[in-house]
């Protein structure tokens, strides 16, 4: 007996002062909480009877059923426009537009890396700008060209002007103009993960085989484009998961014709207080979501892995453009510089028309800034949207402190247990949010804290519920960037500290953080900036109390006020660039090449 007591004591000690296996162990409770058990309650919502239904269902509050699913699969034409339409509009404008972000952002990246094209620094800034700013923002720029005075709110864009005409419905709204917004707002993923791969690619496996007799077509074709596939599926599987559940886009420039998504059907169905039809939406979503990521795993790990860097140098091969390399780079530079500046330049001249459409300096106005339009204040004088900014900063500064600070012991768990089942069990967790759009991971986290959960109270109509929300759905950006930091960290140094007496909390605040405060900063900017510009976790959990600048433009756009919309968006475009820029300037880096991206 006392031997094994002695047995569980050492055990218990083992355990005590291993700090990794006891962070493991948090992490899983943790994660199983905010993670597993939301989606657990969101499916059994979907088969019991909610809350204002049970009159159409047949039955009481919280009796079994199968009528969400059977409304939204099988009641014929109430199907058609419920879920089959909207998803295959959504499988269209994702597939579409992630063909385009791929070719766009590829030859982008081939461009720079393979060929001796001037202005790559000013190119390369440019392709990144479109994945910064919000995509809603760029939804926004797209009707102040495009848009015309006989759809929406009636306001003639740019185009429209200079014409003396409308510009088409297909053009200005509806699937067109959807998918060309998200290809540009993404094609960032293909261009820094291709970039990346083709700096691996050494110059002397194309000379070998060019010099056996292959030809360039071949060579692309058998070594070049094998060692880029991998990144092509990552690229590919990112863009397309991250654009699934965009809500922003297609509200801006689908619902006015009532072209739907089904993003914007959960959000429609979820408004209306119909959550178990809006769950079924939400599984859809994750389902496919989830579909792709399995499906790139699947092909990329049944390839053959080539090893093409080796503890010798390795070399690039630069093709010369001759006499076109300086035009080809005045056009990249010139399509990069207008895409990305003057959708910006646009938005921000509309915030001073005091009548839409009208470009003439009589028409110039304050108004929307400072002054007052229709009872409504300019927002930088207006109580409101100082309530929201600070609502809305509050938020990205916490979140990305807290997931930041936990990507950092995520990393330090993951890789002290390397090799253990618990690291992968672990580091796969903290990636499921990546599988759920932002809107449905909205609905997960409203089903689970609308109601009160044990000693836990209702927390909707709370800056808490956003905060956890947006902190779980921040995590893969932040554990990935904490897990490569920590991956580069040997294990001496905190070896020596402990031998020495340091504590745990000591050993990470004054060795391991010094150590990884880029990987650090990385994500706390990554966090930091998706926080502050995503509409699409927070347009359900938001209210009148907790509302920030994001979902307030939305307002806006619904009481068919451009203007103040545009003001904010233009006010969310600086703060996004500016935090971007400072901490590319603090750590030298680019933070979105941690992540290769990050999740709108």
């Amino acid at each position: 007996m006392n031997l094994s007591m002695r047995r569980v004591r050492n055990r218990l000690s083992t355990f005590a002062h291993s700090p990794q296996n006891w962070l493991a162990w948090i992490f899983l409770l943790v994660f199983g909480y905010l993670i597993i058990v939301p989606v657990g309650n969101m499916i059994w919502s979907t088969f019991h009877i909610q809350s204002g239904d049970a009159r159409r269902a047949g039955g009481a509050v919280g009796d079994f059923t199968m009528f969400y699913w059977e409304r939204v699969f099988a009641s014929g034409q109430l199907s058609a426009r419920l879920l089959y339409e909207p998803l295959m509009n959504t499988l269209f404008v994702s597939i579409t537009y992630t063909i385009i972000a791929m070719i766009i952002g590829l030859s982008l990246a081939w461009l720079m890396v393979k060929t001796d094209m001037p202005f790559k620094r000013f190119t390369g800034f440019c392709a990144i700008v479109p994945y910064i700013v919000p995509s809603w923002t760029l939804a926004l720029a797209w009707l102040t060209v495009f848009g015309n005075s006989q759809v929406g709110i009636g306001a003639a864009g740019v185009v429209e002007t200079l014409l003396g005409r409308p510009t088409p419905n297909w053009l200005a709204y509806g699937p067109i103009p959807i998918i060309s917004v998200l290809a540009i707002n993404f094609f960032a993923f293909a261009y820094l993960l291709g970039a990346a791969a083709l700096a691996t690619v050494d110059a002397s496996l194309e000379e070998a085989a060019l010099i056996h007799g292959a030809s360039n077509r071949k060579v692309i074709r058998k070594i070049t484009m094998p060692i880029l596939l991998p990144a092509i599926g990552s690229a590919a599987i990112l863009t397309f998961a991250s654009g699934l559940g965009t809500f922003g886009v297609p509200a801006f420039l689908g619902l006015p014709v009532r072209y739907n998504v089904l993003a914007t059907s959960l959000y429609q169905s979820a408004a209306i207080g119909r959550y178990g039809e809006a769950f079924v939406f939400t599984m859809v979503l994750v389902t496919i979501s989830a579909s792709a990521i399995i499906l790139n795993s699947k092909l990329i790990g049944k390839r053959k892995q080539f090893t093409t860097m080796e503890g010798k140098g390795s070399r690039q091969r630069v093709l010369k453009l001759g006499k076109w390399r300086k035009p080809v780079g005045f056009l990249v530079a010139g399509v990069m510089a207008i895409v990305t500046f003057m959708p910006i330049i646009f938005l921000v001249l509309q915030t001073f028309q005091f009548h839409l459409g009208q470009y003439s300096l009589d028409n110039f106005t304050l108004a929307y800034w400072i002054g007052e339009r229709d009872g409504l204040r300019g927002i930088l004088v207006d109580p409101r949207v100082r309530a929201a900014a600070v609502n809305t900063l509050w938020l990205g500064i916490s979140v990305g402190l807290g997931t930041a600070f936990v990507g950092i012991l995520i990393g330090y768990s993951v890789s002290r247990n390397r090799g253990r089942p618990i690291a992968k069990v672990v580091e796969q967790m903290s990636f499921i949010p990546y599988v759920i759009p932002g809107i449905a991971f909205g609905a997960i986290f409203l089903s689970m804290f609308a109601q009160p959960r044990g000693p836990i109270p209702v927390l909707y109509g709370t800056m808490t519920i956003i905060f956890i929300a947006c902190l779980v759905n921040r995590l893969p950006f932040a554990s990935r960037m904490g897990i490569s930091a920590m991956m580069q960290v040997g294990r001496s140094l905190e070896e020596s500290a402990e031998v020495h007496g340091a504590s745990f909390p000591r050993r990470i605040t004054r060795i391991m953080f010094p150590l990884t405060k880029r990987g650090f900063m990385g994500g706390f900017i990554l966090s930091f900036v998706s926080t502050v510009k995503d509409i699409n976790l927070v347009i359900l959990l938001v209210t009148p109390q907790t509302m920030v600048l994001a979902a307030l433009t939305f307002g806006y756009i619904e009481l068919g006020r451009r203007q103040f919309a545009d003001a904010i968006g233009v006010v969310i475009i600086v703060l996004v660039l500016g935090c971007t820029l400072i901490a590319q300037w603090l750590t030298k880096t680019n933070p979105l090449q941690g992540f290769g991206g990050g999740n709108s």
